[in-house]
């Protein structure tokens, strides 16, 4: 079939790098090999291939299956993609990375390989570990980490929490996650109040703790909030990129000055979990450090939830790599951590990484602020 107006000329001109996708697809190697030569179609024009009589579309617009082997739990299956089948739009890159061929059952994200125009596209965290530690005087330890909580506690209890935390000199103090704009805690409320909190416990304590709101709702209200946030002086953002989308938290990352935390709310849904999805070093390590964050909080292993010492290392590692100019994140380990699980946590990852510490810091002792230098000093040594 032949196209009006095509040229394949002009579509070369107009064509750049290419980046690439690791998938590990669980099939017997017949079939992996046919779900991978399928998939260079399906990620892509969504069309039959014999019917297209235009050979730059072949050539150039098609994925190209650059690599199959086998790998544990089936075969690895390497694709690459034109620049401009994604473009500058992370909604439209992450469709590319998976879109269609992840309604398929057995496959595999597990690791995206960007281009150099791509780099440049999604250039990652503003600030990363280097700039973290320089913004909160902290040249080598691991940074401490809180939340404040529970959801239900008003404005001014949710403050002196806040503020006993930063007496106490922890690093970070994020919302918790479930608290947002409700009654009991207006948004515009909490976040001015805590604000304060956290300002006069620095000036008595002489700590740099952050105050890290939480954002959600519509696209306008995020970024009217991240607009208020800076202007209460709040020391960062937090965004679920599984709720409010990957190219929102991009979005807010490319325009806002405050560093930015991301929170694996809903990304399970992402994960593979036997039947498919994204490793999870990618979406919890890899996606947050593109779309510009610059701690990923991700479920410790020993926890409450199900991920293995393996995909903790994982993350670590996406975190961490060498990714053209893009700086390093820290991974924040969360879920169920106390006291006794600091040493062997901290032996487990080492110095770059913010470990969250929620309802084991405030229930150790009743004295929060000394809990909280108890934490550092542990943290310290």
């Amino acid at each position: 079939m032949k196209f009006k107006g095509y040229s394949d000329a002009a579509l070369l001109a107009q064509l750049g790098d290419r980046f690439s996708v690791s998938y590990r697809i669980a099939a017997d190697e017949k079939t992996a090999l046919e779900m991978a030569k399928s998939m260079c179609v399906e990620q892509t024009v969504e069309f039959p291939a014999q019917h297209i009589e235009c050979d730059a579309i072949h050539s150039d617009i098609i994925g190209r299956l650059e690599d199959f082997s086998p790998c544990d739990g089936g075969f690895r299956a390497l694709i690459s993609y034109s620049d401009q089948c994604a473009t500058e739009e992370f909604s439209q890159f992450f469709n590319v990375v998976f879109g269609n061929s992840s309604l398929l059952p057995g496959i595999t994200v597990e690791r995206i390989h960007l281009s150099r125009e791509l780099r440049d596209w999604f250039p990652g965290p503003k600030y990363g570990v280097p700039g973290l530690r320089e913004r909160l005087g902290v040249e080598r330890r691991p940074l401490a980490f809180t939340a404040l909580k529970p959801m239900g506690l008003p404005t001014v209890a949710l403050a002196d929490e806040a503020y006993q935390c930063a007496l106490g000199g922890v690093d970070l103090i994020k919302d918790d996650h479930g608290l947002m704009n409700q009654c009991f805690s207006t948004y515009q409320d909490r976040v001015k109040t805590v604000c304060e909190a956290v300002r006069r416990g620095n000036e008595e304590s002489g700590h740099h703790t952050a105050y890290i709101p939480n954002l959600s709702g519509s696209f306008e209200s995020i970024m009217d909030r991240v607009r208020y946030a800076e202007d209460c002086g709040a020391g960062g953002v937090m965004l679920a990129p599984g709720l409010v989308g990957y190219d929102t938290m991009e979005y807010v990352a490319r325009h806002t000055e405050l560093p930015v935390v991301a929170h694996p709310a809903m990304a399970g849904c992402l994960l593979d979990k036997g039947s498919g999805g994204f490793d999870c070093g990618c979406v919890l390590g890899q996606l947050p450090r593109i779309c510009g964050a610059d701690i990923t909080v991700f479920p410790n292993y020993g926890g409450r939830f199900s991920l293995s010492q393996a995909q903790c290392r994982s993350i670590v590692e996406f975190c961490q790599e060498q990714e053209g100019d893009m700086p390093p994140i820290f991974p924040s380990p969360a879920g169920g951590m106390t006291f006794e699980k600091v040493a062997p946590m901290k032996a487990f990852y080492g110095g770059d990484v913010a470990f969250l510490m929620g309802g084991g810091l405030f229930t150790v002792t009743e004295n929060l602020p000394a809990n909280c230098r108890t934490f550092v000093d542990m943290l310290s040594k």
